[in-house]
């Protein structure tokens, strides 16, 4: 291992403001080029909402390679609840989501009652409520940067540097990668990598989101990549010996209802690698606040795996 995951977590630990962003591109774009690859930075300017400008470091040729492994690497802000994933049980994870906007609204309406009712000021309590809901909406969109990002997704950053530098030159010409920014705005880099690159929806695309912890390393094809038989043959003699050894597993799972909220969602073949723990009620989930570090040793059977990947479709 190159130890891609301790300089960033050392050294660019935050990536959301455009200043710590230049930092990182410049440190990216120069470990890239030390490992032979040629890199581009791709901007595309966004409306405020959706993150402003976003650029995406994309090394080797997305066009003539046959297989694209992206990361987002922009980093988000400060939640009110704990971020939680729940890959395979999405109707739970779509209702906990809920609870932020229902206690945002609850709380500005009780506290807005707290204010005036003791002055006896019914008129005020409607504007109060609107100002605080406000001030809420806003908090949501421009409140303070999350410091904890080791799992979300420095971690999947991290993955990719390491399967850069292990790939034999032979296979390089193979595969192209994306370090995609926009990650928390919509997925802005992915689209505007995807209108970049045409060619991309005929591809697999491998995203890494959230692997620094977890001892099942979950594979979640999206609903056309898993009628792709050859992309699934190709994962499973792969990853089929990743993990033997010790605690961690790999499952590709390609039955029931999932959703990962990724930039995987914006590419037709995409697929999405994560790490998960099992928690009794809530079946596979992922927190990405949890993680102060990231194991080596999915990076380890990440690496492997994906460079046995490339290898196939060299």
């Amino acid at each position: 291992m190159r130890g891609y995951a301790d300089r960033l977590l050392r050294e660019y630990p935050m990536r959301r403001r455009q200043q710590e962003k230049e930092r990182f591109r410049l440190w990216l774009t120069g470990a890239l080029r030390e490992l032979g690859y040629r890199t581009e930075l791709q901007t595309r300017d966004t409306p405020l909402q959706t993150g402003g400008r976003v650029v995406n470091v994309v090394a080797g040729d997305p066009e003539q390679a046959k297989l694209l492994l992206v990361a987002h690497y922009d980093t988000g802000l400060r939640t009110l609840l704990p971020p939680l994933i729940m890959p395979t049980r999405p109707l739970t994870g779509f209702l906990y989501l809920a609870l932020t906007p229902v206690l945002v609204l609850l709380g500005s309406l009780l506290l807005s009652f707290a204010l005036t009712f003791p002055f006896n000021a019914p008129r005020a309590t409607l504007p109060l409520f609107l100002l605080l809901l406000g001030a809420s909406l806003l908090y949501l969109r421009f409140g303070p940067s999350e410091t904890n990002n080791a799992n979300d997704n420095t971690s999947g950053v991290a993955a990719l540097l390491e399967v850069a530098a292990a790939l034999t030159p032979r296979s390089r010409g193979a595969v192209a990668f994306a370090f995609l920014d926009g990650g928390f705005g919509g997925m802005s880099g992915a689209k505007g990598f995807r209108a970049r690159y045409p060619s991309a929806k005929e591809k697999p695309v491998l995203n890494l989101n959230c692997v620094a912890r977890g001892d099942e390393l979950l594979i979640l094809p999206g609903r056309y990549a898993r009628w792709a038989g050859d992309l699934l043959d190709a994962l499973v003699e792969s990853f089929g010996e990743a993990g033997a050894e010790g605690e961690k597993t790999v499952y590709l799972k390609t039955d029931g209802l999932t959703y990962y909220p990724s930039d995987n969602r914006a590419f037709h073949l995409g697929v999405t690698l994560c790490a998960c723990e099992r928690l009794r009620g809530f079946g596979r989930i992922i927190m990405p606040k949890k993680a102060k570090s990231i194991d080596t040793k999915n990076l380890e059977i990440l690496k492997n795996g994906l460079c046995k990947l490339v290898e196939i479709f060299t």
